[in-house]
């Protein structure tokens, strides 16, 4: 069998990671003063056991190469090489190896295996994404919002095809489920109500690419490129006048971000793991199931929600309004009472004041009758016959 880094490197789909190990396996080989095919011959004669050969003498012949890789590494911190990168730099050589079936084995404790955290990468925040998404257009509004729900690499990211897609008209959050390059593990992502409404405003502007099947297609008949989506970002954050302060902003951002926010959110690492996609202990994955996981992302969502919402954070101040609104509605309660009393008599004044009106139009009109049959004549006359009766009267008195 021909042993070929060709063949290895092809096996490698993700260009970014495909370039890092061309880039490590070459440097090794420069250091080691032998050809990539030259040293996988050393290495399968190191793991063929020869005759009379006690076991104590092949195990050391064996782990030579574990040997060679910790001095490498050890020389290319002496060259100023960070921790981190002088480890990505033996990935090439070590996952060579593991692909023709003899891998390496680094002994515990050993710097090869060591990294520090970064501190180059832009600390990216929902804030920082709201500003960008504030003057982005509809297609970088998409972008910003489904890779803030999925935390997916941007490798499987330009790589979604819109058949991958889920039907949007389900109840939000809608599971999306992708199965990522690196790891050969399943993302069980969900798509947020925010991001289904943007998608159904953007798919309809792909028409007029129906030969490119992808969700972010390129000029031509492929996806867009790494290198283009990691500049869209920079043009974005440039946009919103965010400050990047040295540091770089890349798509990988999203992924930091969105399994920082799973522990802030209490949702857990491992399950935010399970989210993006990347890989976990079987036991852990044992008590993961699907319907967990929405209710891990609906929770994780609230602290990676785009379009802010007003948030009342202080329990005192909950407190403080609830007294306020049942002060409010026994305010209310008493002044219906006494709105209700003032109505009654009111009501009660209106019938008295109606009836004396009755009364007194019956009065009027009784007076305009005794003005009518009353006239001067009439009166004097009547005046008249009362006097001479009083006269009478008297008269008669004194007679008797």
């Amino acid at each position: 069998m021909e042993l070929s880094v060709q063949e290895f490197l092809d096996s490698v789909s993700n260009p970014n990671t495909k370039k890092e190990y061309r880039h490590g396996i070459k440097k090794f080989c420069e250091w080691y003063g032998k050809s990539a095919e030259e040293i996988l011959e050393l290495r399968k004669d190191d793991l063929t056991q020869r005759q009379r050969e006690n076991l104590i003498e092949y195990r050391n012949r064996a782990a030579r190469f574990e040997k060679e890789i910790e001095k490498f590494h050890s020389y290319l911190l002496a060259q100023g090489f960070t921790i981190n990168t002088s480890r990505n730099l033996t990935l090439g050589i070590r996952q060579l190896f593991r692909f023709y079936e003899m891998p390496i084995r680094i002994r515990s404790g050993s710097k090869v295996s060591q990294t520090v955290k970064t501190t180059k990468n832009f600390p990216m925040t929902i804030e920082h994404i709201r500003a960008m998404f504030a003057v982005g257009d509809l297609r970088e509004r998409v972008v910003l919002s489904m890779a803030t729900d999925l935390g997916l690499r941007i490798g499987d990211f330009i790589k979604i095809r819109k058949t991958d897609l889920p039907d949007l008209n389900q109840q939000t959050p809608i599971s999306f489920d992708l199965m990522t390059d690196k790891e050969k593990v399943v993302a069980h992502g969900f798509l947020s109500q925010e991001t289904v409404d943007l998608m159904k405003a953007y798919l309809p502007t792909l028409e007029r690419k129906n030969g490119n099947p992808y969700l972010f297609p390129s000029n031509g008949e492929s996806h867009i490129s790494d290198e283009w989506l990691n500049r869209l970002l920079q043009r974005l954050a440039e946009k919103a006048q965010i400050r990047l302060n040295g540091k770089s902003l890349t798509f990988h951002c999203f992924r930091k971000m969105f399994l920082s926010a799973s522990i802030d959110s209490g949702v857990g690492l491992t399950a935010g793991k399970k989210l993006c996609g990347k890989a976990i202990g079987e036991s852990d994955d044992t008590y993961l199931t699907t319907v967990n996981l929405r209710e891990k992302f609906i929770q994780l969502k609230k602290f990676l929600t785009i379009k802010e919402t007003t948030k009342l954070e202080n329990s005192e101040v909950i407190e403080s309004l609830k007294d306020t609104v049942a002060k409010l509605h026994e305010e209310l309660t008493q002044q219906k009472t006494v709105t209700d009393a003032v109505t009654e008599k009111n009501i009660k004044i209106s019938k008295d004041i109606e009836r004396l009106e009755k009364q007194l139009q019956e009065t009027q009109l009784v007076l305009s009758l005794i003005k009518q049959v009353l006239t001067p004549e009439v009166l004097t006359k009547l005046q008249y016959d009362w006097l001479h009766k009083e006269y009478e009267k008297q008269r008669d008195s004194k007679q008797t």
